[in-house]
């Protein structure tokens, strides 16, 4: 498991406000047509006529691109900016404002649940997301579960060079941090910077309240004990980027932001990018992948 941590100089804005601002519901659906993991996996697996949800929909493309295509579907995310673009782009839309955490559903109610990078941003862990759709699911309900994954990349490669790279301002952040001589500019400088656990440490004992955790990334074996512990059985696990387009590749541009183009949508590749894209994924889609997609069943017993 790694985790992932971020300095925030406006704690008035979180990153989530940010995403929803810049991002539009028309990026998003052009996603859906180049993300084939989640597409393949919804259509393989969802049942046209049991009832769905969606639980941190964000933007809403899957309520949007299943809706089309004769699901029934509601989207539950916390976030009232998108829930309110939402609702302006297709009033029709199931979508409501609410938490993943307490889903107003009655127990074993729904047929489906869906969960795409969702559950690896809650810091006690994602157990209690996974018991609360075990809760609302019917026995043999299916979940359906992306989180971001340690993939090779990102274990042999991008976290040494990482730690490597924060060796030398370690010292210069611990002795400011032990003298109590942190200076807001020095904050700023470090904002959306992911930070090396010692420091992480220190700035919880000086109770920053510019530190943000934002994400786990778990490895497949992780994913799948999570599930298991929680009552679910897995049925089929896949890496999950956009595999549908040479030209795009979340994974690697999220950790080398140089092999992404400029103002590029939907981790749009440079040439450079494409090129390493594509070799990796010659070797194996396992390699640069930016998540893992996961298909489980519910164990849970019918009560009739």
């Amino acid at each position: 498991m790694q985790t992932l941590f971020y300095f925030d100089n406006n704690p008035k804005c979180t990153i989530w406000d940010g995403m929803w601002t810049t991002r539009t519901i028309k990026q998003e659906l052009e996603a859906c047509e180049i993300e084939s993991p989640p597409r393949e996996l919804f259509l393989s697996y969802l049942p046209k006529e049991g009832k769905i949800v969606d639980a941190g929909c964000g933007f809403g493309k899957w309520v949007i691109y299943l809706k089309q295509r004769g699901y029934d579907i509601v989207g539950i995310d916390s976030s009232e900016l998108a829930v309110a673009k939402l609702k302006n782009f297709d009033e029709s839309l199931q979508v409501e404002l609410g938490d993943i955490l307490d889903i107003h559903y009655p127990d074993s109610s729904l047929d489906a649940y869906i969960s795409m990078g969702v559950i690896e941003h809650f810091e006690d862990g994602p157990t209690s997301a996974l018991k609360e759709a075990y809760r609302v699911l019917k026995p043999n309900g299916l979940i359906f579960v992306s989180v971001p994954t340690v993939n090779v990349i990102r274990k042999l490669v991008r976290r040494p060079l990482r730690n490597a790279i924060n060796e030398i301002p370690n010292s210069i952040w611990k002795l400011k941090l032990a003298l109590g001589g942190l200076k807001r500019h020095s904050i700023r400088t470090a904002t959306n910077a992911i930070l090396p656990e010692t420091i992480r440490g220190l700035l919880l004992e000086k109770g920053s309240r510019y530190y943000h955790f934002i994400e786990y990334r778990y490895s497949k074996a992780e994913l799948e004990d999570f599930l298991k512990q929680t009552g679910f059985e897995v049925i089929e696990m896949i890496p999950h980027d956009f595999y549908d387009s040479k030209d795009h590749a979340i994974g690697l541009v999220m950790e080398f932001r140089f092999l992404g183009a400029l103002n590029g949508v939907n981790f749009q590749l440079t040439p450079l990018g494409k090129l390493v894209s594509r070799t990796l994924d010659k070797i194996s889609p396992w390699i640069a992948c930016s998540s893992v997609i996961c298909v489980g069943r519910s164990l849970k017993k019918s009560t009739t």
